[in-house]
């Protein structure tokens, strides 16, 4: 172990160095601190920074200068790059590769400065770097766009960043800090992959296009087939061969199908307007989607629980994570485009068993109600009953007989559904507290679940394998497959509390990369990716934007039910 030998002052000496530092910090940020030596260099890096605007130009390019003031002004106004310029640009210049614009990093500039040489140059490329390094740092960290600000039903906080703190505290091996900025998922990396791939096809002239045409069917014989040929060759899904043949073969077809699954369209191998469309989407244009939906992994924490579920919603797929392994997955429904389903991460607290669901207004009135004008007996048809202190339970007028509906514009009283194999939630539901009333559910109606758009919902989750999900839950209470259908075989409605809180994530990401390494794609029923890419082009900036301006007003998201019987 090292010791410093520290000088010994009078004690006049340290009051006076006492009272200086009481007068520099009396006098504000804005004061100039006296260079730390005669270095020309950091002479005029102090000069450049002593202006009063917020912003200056540099070799042509606007700079935050409060910002560069405040990192140059506790080092003395000394340059930071000096020796590492090369290897920091090495990174600068390769920004596009995580999906970032390389506009407003100065790129061009600082290579410009940095063969003028002289205190100028030198002066001016230290500067541009580090405003390109805040730039690219706050870039990185996910604070370019806050998605509350773009989302009015997107419930999850963006980690907080400093870049002006990161830069200070990682000046000694800056070029090793800025990789630890890429989100610490294999997720991110796997799209980084695909992006570069994408930007390759791009470069290289694209893929080739299918005509537009009357649907294509398995068996027929088309001009446009070779087209397919080569476009599903480009892409992987059809082996190459003969690309030539114009009838549309059982090879073919499975590559067509493959291809269908993965954009998440019906796998039925007609070649009809949406498969067409999908493949005639430029690679530069999923290019651009691949990094959007990277911009929504900088906005997740570092670290994830250990022990979590995960909702992809485009995905409408659900997977429960255990020691960062993944060891349940199934299908979901998710929300329509007029019910979305909201990003939001809560705490799975207890199931319940036999649950009866408690219509909401807005429902009952624009959907019961005019059923019941048609057929006063609909309730007792659908184990529906009124709840209100003035109708005893099991009575006729809770089941709404001797109402006379005809002459009434909504229903005052609340309605519910009673547990049963026709409940909307179906037999188990499992609570997820939060504002917005969502929850994740079993559902009577399996055949959705065949589909593959499954955006049918009004805002909740419901679930494939329910059953699954609540075993694996209850896990340490030792409940087995018999027993959960001892208890749901009762028909008594039951409450089990868990005994570990388990985290809930609904996320959003229209691709993906599947466990065969294989780009997964999917339709931005919500509209995210366009709003998000529209919030997105704008240039660099070296200051956090995430908590600047609020452009939408959040709102409380409901989930209106499941369906009505």
């Amino acid at each position: 172990m090292g010791y410093l030998c520290l000088p010994v002052f009078p004690v006049p000496v340290l009051r006076a160095f006492a009272m200086a530092a009481l007068l520099l910090a009396s006098e504000g940020a804005s004061a100039a601190t006296p260079v730390a030596s005669a270095d020309p260099v950091a002479q005029e890096i102090q000069k450049r920074l002593n202006g009063a605007a917020d912003t200056v130009r540099i070799a042509g390019e606007d700079v935050d200068l409060a910002q560069l003031r405040a990192f140059y002004q506790p080092r003395g106004w000394r340059p930071a790059w000096t020796d590492t310029a090369d290897k920091l640009m090495s990174v600068l210049t390769t920004a596009d590769q995580d999906g970032l614009p390389t506009e407003g990093l100065h790129l061009a500039a600082i290579a410009q400065r940095r063969t003028a040489g002289g205190t100028a140059g030198l002066v001016e490329q230290d500067l541009l770097i580090t405003d390109s390094l805040l730039r690219y740092a706050n870039a990185m960290r996910g604070q370019r766009v806050d998605p509350t600000h773009i989302e009015d039903d997107w419930f999850l906080a963006t980690p907080p960043f400093d870049a002006l703190a990161f830069l200070n505290e990682s000046g000694r091996d800056m070029p090793s800090a800025l990789r630890t900025l890429q989100p610490p998922y294999a997720g991110y990396q796997l799209l980084r992959q695909k992006l570069a791939d994408l930007k390759a096809v791009a470069a290289a002239g694209d893929w080739p296009k299918v005509p537009v045409g009357p649907t294509i069917k398995p068996s027929d014989v088309d001009a446009r087939i070779p087209a397919v040929r080569a476009r599903l060759a480009a892409s992987g899904e059809l082996a190459a061969g003969d690309l030539s043949s114009t009838l549309y073969d059982e090879q073919l077809l499975a590559a067509v199908q493959l291809f269908q699954r993965r954009h998440g369209l019906t796998d039925e191998g007609a070649l009809g307007r949406q498969t067409i469309a999908a493949m005639n989407v430029s690679a530069a244009g999923l290019a651009r989607q691949v990094a959007v939906n990277m911009e929504r992994w900088r906005w997740l924490p570092r670290r994830l629980e250990d022990n979590h579920i995960v909702v992809n919603v485009p995905g409408a797929w659900l997977e429960v994570v255990d020691g960062g392994r993944a060891v349940l997955s199934m299908r979901v429904v998710v929300g329509d485009p007029d019910h979305p389903t909201p990003a939001m991460h809560a705490q799975m607290t207890s199931l319940v068993l036999n649950p009866t669901w408690r219509i909401p207004a807005s429902i009952a009135t624009d959907e019961i109600l005019p059923k019941l004008k048609k057929d006063p007996g609909y309730l007792i048809a659908n184990d529906l009953e009124l709840v209100s202190d003035a109708f005893p339970p099991g009575s006729a007028e809770s089941q709404g007989v001797g109402i006379s509906w005809q002459d009434r514009s909504s229903i005052p009283w609340p309605i519910r559904q009673r547990a049963g194999s026709d409940n909307a939630l179906g037999r188990i539901k499992f609570n997820i507290p939060n504002n917005d009333d969502i929850y994740l559910h079993d559902t009577p109606n399996r055949k959705a679940f065949a589909r593959a758009l499954r955006a049918l919902s009004h805002g909740c989750v419901r679930l494939e394998k329910p059953d699954q999900l609540a075993l694996y839950v209850l896990k340490d209470k030792d409940w087995s497959q018999q027993r959960l259908d001892s208890e749901l075989d009762t028909g008594t409605t039951r409450t089990v509390v868990l005994t570990k809180h388990l985290p809930v994530w609904l996320l959003y990401w229209t691709t993906w990369v599947d466990a065969e390494n294989v780009l997964e794609i999917r339709d931005d029923f919500y509209g995210r990716d366009e709003r998000l890419a529209a919030a997105l082009a704008h240039p660099l900036r070296s200051s956090s934007v995430v908590a600047n301006t609020v452009s939408v007003t959040p709102k409380v998201v409901r989930c209106d039910g499941c369906r009505v019987p």
